[in-house]
């Protein structure tokens, strides 16, 4: 899932790594809430900080993540979520989220993930909230707001 970026990149990247908790805000109709997991006091992204959101997959549909910082590399503005629980472990073995700021100036999130068996479905449903997230948010920076 990819969105051309209207304004800076750095700021969406900086915006996604620091300020997690205005999504609420920003994509109210997906995400219901998030907070801080296991022990963790900042909503600053590092290598093994937790968090937990609260999703909307779908209308009246409702699901709760645990995922971690696995990876960060600034040079290449890109952060890797490890998922740690939720309903999609009752399909897939492993479900990775990485969102990538590129040098053309798009917010790229990029999903993988391992089937528990092959006749399970892909994650369309999680390709469709993060191409909202990536329309949301890049609206709210375009019109002054900061994420």
């Amino acid at each position: 899932v990819s969105k051309k970026l209207k304004k800076i990149a750095q700021v969406y990247m900086e915006q996604i790594m620091e300020k997690a908790f205005r999504l609420t805000d920003v994509c109210g109709e997906i995400v219901q809430k998030i907070e801080l997991a296991d022990g963790n006091n900042s909503w600053v992204d590092v290598v093994g900080s937790r968090k937990r959101i609260y999703i909307t997959p779908s209308p009246g549909a409702s699901e709760n993540i645990k995922y971690e910082v696995e990876g960060i590399d600034n040079s290449s503005r890109k952060i890797s979520y490890n998922v740690l629980q939720g309903a999609m472990l009752q399909f897939y073995k492993t479900f990775k989220v990485t969102f990538e700021v590129t040098a053309a100036s798009t917010a790229k999130w990029t999903i993988e993930y391992e089937k528990l068996d092959p006749s399970n479905k892909d994650p369309d449903v999680y390709t469709g909230l993060l191409n909202t997230v990536n329309n949301n948010v890049n609206t709210y920076i375009r019109y002054g707001g900061e994420v």
